[in-house]
């Protein structure tokens, strides 16, 4: 049976490195958003912006790794 916890169980190690690459998705379509904004392209901005706040509805971080996600951008 999966586990009942709003996050799976998983080592410290394993949270680093989905914190870090959730990090680095988020910082890279964060970019890419304020890019196409600045050059009016306002669907593609939208598109990165989804795709950023996607990456930031997750259940696999645990509390800790979470907020570090919001707070890393």
């Amino acid at each position: 049976m999966a586990p009942t916890a709003a996050f799976p169980a998983s080592t410290p190690d394993d949270q680093d490195k989905l914190l870090d690459e959730a990090l680095g998705i988020v910082k890279v379509q964060a970019f890419q958003m304020k890019r196409c904004l600045d050059k009016s392209r306002l669907m593609d901005g939208l598109k990165h912006a989804s795709t950023m706040l996607g990456e930031l509805r997750t259940s696999m971080l645990s509390p800790k790794g979470y907020y570090e996600l919001c707070e890393g951008f």
